[in-house]
């Protein structure tokens, strides 16, 4: 095909088209520039991705899988405290975020524990009748996470202890230490709520209220083990809402191998709690970053040699998007899954600002009807900003369509394609909500932006390509759209509403009428901007339960790592949106969860 010109994009807001007489007013969000220069990326070095710093890694492995293997063998005098110590070095390792290298040991601990599981709750070890919140508390939460089956009617009888005479929750005068840490595992273990679990919707009700109470009245005794910091962040932090590389890494800055402490007891485990758990962490980590470090290398010089960075109108957010799927997904052999995400969300962006702001009507329409064409000779009867547009989209669609089916071993063109279609389809008929002034109801609304968010195009592009197989009848176990019980389904209506409730002013300062908060408020007259954001909440929290509850699933044949990637990617967005437009504006909070689990490793 001939060079396509671009030479009718500009830096102004106007643009001549057809006889060139008459400027065509535009809409623009004026996105500040990419906050990550090219030549600042690529000065960025790391020494980790030498040999000696895996090999290593490699001894610390086998040391602690011995350490682990020994625990779980019962060899000496822990049988006492033999579930505990098997939590907690499962737990140490996972909130090291050195987990993957000792699937098995954990997988065999955690078997352990559930031989021994029972409804009323346990103890330190096997042969202790008194069953320990604390304990208890942290076997649900790890067991759950593992997709063991666990019920949580075991802490209604718990909570009995906490209740006056009328039943109504009070928090004990003198709050104990034991109680304030007892009262952390379980507020930990209450977030992997699923929906129509009340015990659960208690518990993180009443450990909220106890925990705030709590903490005015820790003792110097627990300040020392940065309990009070511990708590405050916990509550401000709901691990749903949580960037998965960021907390490894906080972790590794917190983390004390001395002793474990468990309420005022202390417990010698020296094989739970040592300088070699810290050191393989903090190597770990970086050894990843210098391989993440790369990776953002290649991704910043394709993005500049794509064509996108001469859409001045679009966002310029290729590290923000590599960061979206590496803070979760970071792992060596899913490179190919990050670089696909990341080349179609930057391509996302572009599409995003050309419908929302850029675009006429009349020039989206014609270039909705090339994408359902798919035919590069129809480019030339698009403007010309739009030619460059759709020869990269074109080439982008068909890339990662071709790589998935070399990855998947059977065609997939037309799934991407129809795929594509319909996210594209929603972006027009916002445009022409737009352009008729038009509020539709907030069901309307809901379902077409579920589309429109362009989530579902942009995980599969990833999740095919993470050396998976994905046949049809797996793929659709995650994947069917109109059933809001699937990963991918929830991960929309999640991004949807997480973005509207922070950016529909924007929005609607640049003239965007149809958001779910302005949807709510016609379909409800006389409704306030509060009561329409508490019912877009009251949507969006059992939806997180039941995406919750469908990535620890065990019953389905979809592979692990394929349903980790779509709840990680899940939890990020939420992240991303939490305080605010992340992508619009990404020089202040998401800067700095860039810098630190991207730019910057662990000091050793």
């Amino acid at each position: 095909m001939a060079q396509i010109s671009v030479s009718a994009i500009s830096n102004s807001n106007s643009i001549n088209q057809g006889c060139g007489s008459v400027p065509i007013v535009r809409r623009t969000a004026n996105p500040h520039p990419n906050v990550w220069g090219l030549d600042f990326i690529h000065s960025l070095k790391s020494a980790y991705g030498e040999h000696c710093y895996r090999e290593r890694a490699e001894k610390l492995i086998g040391e602690i899988k011995c350490m682990f293997n020994a625990i779980n063998n019962g060899d000496g005098d822990g049988y006492l405290i033999d579930l505990l110590e098997r939590l907690l070095v499962v737990d140490t390792v996972e909130r090291l975020g050195i987990d993957r290298h000792f699937q098995l040991e954990i997988k065999q601990a955690l078997d352990y524990v559930y031989r021994y599981w029972n409804e009323r709750g346990i103890g330190c070890g096997k042969d202790n009748s008194l069953v320990d919140l604390e304990v208890t508390a942290l076997g649900f939460r790890l067991l759950r996470l593992h997709r063991y089956n666990v019920s949580p009617a075991i802490f209604a009888v718990v909570f009995e202890n906490f209740k006056d005479e009328s039943g109504q929750f009070v928090c004990p005068p003198g709050q104990a230490n034991r109680e304030i840490t007892s009262m952390l595992s379980l507020y930990r273990a209450s977030e992997l709520a699923f929906p129509g679990e009340n015990v659960m919707d208690e518990a993180r009700i009443f450990t909220t209220k106890y925990l705030r109470g709590a903490l005015t009245s820790i003792s110097d005794w627990n300040n020392n083990r940065n309990l009070g910091q511990e708590i405050k962040y916990a509550l401000e932090n709901p691990w749903q809402k949580t960037v998965p590389r960021y907390e490894a890494k906080r972790y590794c800055q917190i983390y004390q191998p001395d002793n474990a402490w468990l309420g005022e007891s202390i417990h010698k485990m020296p094989r739970v709690y040592n300088d070699k758990y810290l050191e393989l962490a903090k190597l770990d980590f970086n050894i990843v970053h210098s391989d993440l470090l790369e990776e953002m290398k290649n991704v910043t010089r394709w993005f500049k040699d794509s064509g996108l960075p001469q859409f001045t109108f679009a966002r310029e957010r290729p590290l923000e998007f590599f960061f979206l799927i590496a803070a979760g997904t970071f792992e060596p052999q899913y490179a190919a899954c990050r670089l696909a995400f990341t080349k179609v969300a930057c391509l996302q962006t572009v599409l995003d600002d050309m419908y929302d702001t850029y675009g006429t009507l009349d020039e989206l329409k014609l270039f909705t009807e090339a994408v359902r064409r798919w035919d590069l000779s129809f480019v030339e009867t698009l403007p010309d900003y739009m030619k460059l547009c759709y020869k990269v989209f074109y080439d982008i669609v068909h890339e990662v369509a071709w790589e998935s089916e070399k990855a998947q071993g059977r065609e997939l063109l037309g799934f991407f394609r129809e795929a594509w279609e319909d996210y594209l389809g929603g972006y027009m008929e916002e445009a022409e909500w737009l352009a008729a002034e038009h509020v539709p109801t907030l069901e309307e609304y809901i379902r077409n932006g579920i589309t429109s968010i362009g989530q579902r195009v942009l995980l599969l592009s990833g999740v095919l390509l993470m050396g998976q197989l994905l046949p049809e009848n797996i793929l659709q176990q995650v994947d069917l759209p109109g059933h809001p019980d699937k990963l991918i389904e929830l991960n929309c209506i999640i991004s949807r509403l997480s973005d509207d409730t922070k950016t529909f002013q924007a929005e609607k300062a640049r003239g965007e009428l149809a958001s779910s908060i302005e949807c709510y408020m016609k379909d409800h007259p006389g409704s306030t901007e509060e009561e329409a954001l508490n019912h877009l909440y009251a949507i969006l929290d059992p939806a997180i339960k039941e995406l919750t509850r469908q990535f620890l699933n065990p019953h389905d044949n979809v592979p692990l790592p394929c349903k980790k990637m779509l709840f990680d990617e899940t939890r990020v967005t939420m992240v991303i949106f939490r305080d605010g437009d992340g992508f619009g504006v990404s020089k202040k909070e998401v800067k700095d969860y860039i810098k630190e689990t991207l730019i910057q490793p662990l000091p050793m």
